[in-house]
């Protein structure tokens, strides 16, 4: 079946390469610059309204208020795009910096990911490359590994870890996600897996994590294991 041949029969790495070659084509020409230029101010007020004290993050402080809820963010723009449908690896991002105790900005990440990660223009998400290099970027080390049997020794030596995957192996049409995944003494936490609020876990590695994924058919693209 045509929707099954990338995930079962491109690598990898290709599949990573393409989506960031899509990135370069998108940053060169500055496709949709002035469209999400346009937005900016929308994207402050419905954020505010989604994820300030009485939203999303009422409660929470001064725990980590991680973002659980992507469904409900179809009010905040990403390119073309909004959030609830392609904002999935910015909020991985997110998740990140906040579990790593790291200022966390989403007005501002958006508008990073607007320059420099969207693919057709924000329709098809964010370049996983996109993703290391801005980590990269705010100083913290990032290890890339595209082999899943490599996962969970990767999990091991992140402090948090980054995990873009397909929904379903079966068909490339069930889209590709993103997900945060958090370590404590418990185990493996997948944080806006499902958008609805529920974080998945504890898990005792990855393995267990992906296999607990759409009846065990979803298939890890590439993970980043992160360290300070």
């Amino acid at each position: 079946m045509i929707g099954s041949f990338i995930p079962n029969h491109i690598s990898n790495s290709t599949v990573a390469g393409f989506l960031d070659l899509l990135r370069k084509v998108q940053r060169r020409l500055g496709i949709g610059r002035r469209h999400c230029r346009r937005h900016v101010n929308d994207n402050r007020i419905a954020i505010d309204r989604l994820l300030g004290s009485f939203g999303e993050a009422a409660g929470k402080r001064p725990a980590p208020g991680y973002l659980e809820k992507q469904n409900n963010y179809r009010s905040i723009a990403y390119g073309k795009s909004d959030m609830a449908y392609a904002g999935c690896e910015i909020i991985a991002v997110y998740n990140v910096l906040l579990n790593l105790g790291m200022s966390a900005n989403l007005r501002e990440l958006i508008e990073y990911f607007e320059h420099d990660g969207m693919v057709f223009s924000g329709r098809f998400g964010t370049a996983p490359y996109a993703l290391r290099d801005y980590l990269k970027g705010r100083g913290l080390k990032v290890e890339t590994i595209f082999d899943p049997d490599g996962y969970d020794e990767a999990a091991l030596r992140s402090k948090v870890s980054i995990l873009m995957l397909y929904n379903d192996s079966r068909s490339i049409f069930r889209k590709i996600h993103t997900i945060c995944i958090t370590k404590d003494s418990q185990g493996l936490t997948s944080h806006n897996m499902y958008g609805d609020g529920r974080a998945l876990g504890p898990y005792p590695d990855v393995t267990h994590l992906i296999r607990d994924i759409s009846g065990g058919f979803a298939k890890g693209i590439v993970m980043f294991g992160i360290n300070v």
